[in-house]
């Protein structure tokens, strides 16, 4: 069953829900693909070509660590959503914004 756009989540937010899989699942020891990809609730399709986005982009590494890039982008992530419940936003249309750098 697919969602309602309305209700998927947006690009930022998977980037931000794998990058705080590996962190998490880091601290547990190794990093294994499949249980990242299982805390994002992702198709192995899909997850694969995120994982390839952020190594692209510099956010995390072949061995599924993430870089220093990406440990801003988690922190920024965070200053943001904080930001935003604050000021009580409730949506941002964050397709507007380019992530590119």
């Amino acid at each position: 069953m697919r969602l309602p756009r309305s209700e998927r989540r947006k690009k930022l937010e998977i980037y931000n829900d794998i990058l705080m899989a590996i962190r998490e699942e880091s601290q547990s020891g190794e990093v294994k693909p499949t249980r990242v990809q299982l805390r994002c609730n992702l198709s192995y399709d899909k997850f694969s070509n995120y994982l390839e986005e952020l190594r692209r982009k510099d956010l995390i590494r072949n061995s599924l660590a993430i870089t220093p890039k990406g440990q801003q982008l988690l922190q920024d992530y965070e200053r943001i959503s904080q930001f935003m419940k604050k000021m009580q936003l409730d949506y941002v249309d964050t397709e507007e914004i380019s992530y590119e750098t």
